[in-house]
């Protein structure tokens, strides 16, 4: 017999786009029952839900802060960091069943890792952290809250990825490689040594193009 609504864990979503699609069918395929969705532009067309309420920026003290958990679905590292120092909820994570994480492992709450991504031992990933389907995350590395690590990205051995980086698509960071915070490492990108803060890097291997200032 399945489980009643009430018997299972329920989780509520902030973000309403197609990022919030993918969280939910792995909530959903954990047994997790979605409770509300809430999004700051609830007008818009929205596929990961027909019932979107409005999200805390327009009335904060309105806003239900209490109750189930939330997962912040919303895949710009940025704002999902901007949502989170706004919001005074409990987090929850999801964690795709195909996922192999190591129990040597560490994840904060709010963080996401989808289908066949790999987690190895002695390492550390932050809160709000999206570990994106088929990245592969070597031995003791450590990835800042609010960073991506994108599909199919490869973060061998002792490597930092720092506070809201994001790391691209198909990128490869060799061992003992640290990334500062706020990064952008581009798509296909290899990189073969340390990036300062607000740096992007593309190509291979891997170049800055640019570094900006920090806010």
């Amino acid at each position: 017999m399945n489980k009643t609504e009430t018997e299972q864990k329920q989780v509520r979503i902030y973000g309403a786009g197609g990022h919030s699609q993918v969280i939910k069918s792995v909530l959903e395929e954990n047994g997790y029952v979605v409770t509300d969705t809430f999004d700051d532009k609830p007008e818009n067309v929205h596929h990961a839900s027909k019932n979107v309420a409005i999200g805390a920026r327009e009335n904060l003290n309105k806003f239900p802060h209490e109750g189930a958990p939330v997962i912040i679905a919303v895949g710009i590292n940025a704002e999902r960091a901007e949502i989170a120092e706004f919001l005074k909820c409990k987090y929850e994570k999801a964690i795709h069943k195909s996922a192999t994480i190591s129990n040597k492992s560490s994840i904060g709450d709010g963080t996401v890792v989808f289908a066949g991504a790999i987690i190895q031992p002695n390492t550390s990933i932050g809160k709000h952290v999206i570990i994106n389907t088929g990245a592969s995350v070597d031995h003791d590395n450590i990835i800042g809250d609010f960073a991506h690590i994108s599909p199919k990205a490869a973060l061998c051995g002792h490597v930092e990825v720092g506070e809201g980086s994001h790391v691209g698509v198909g990128a490869v960071v060799i061992p003992k490689v640290k990334i500062g915070k706020w990064c952008t490492i581009g798509a296909g990108t290899v990189v073969l040594k340390d990036v300062p803060d607000y740096s992007t890097v593309v190509g291979n291997p891997g170049k800055i193009i640019k570094t900006r200032k920090s806010n």
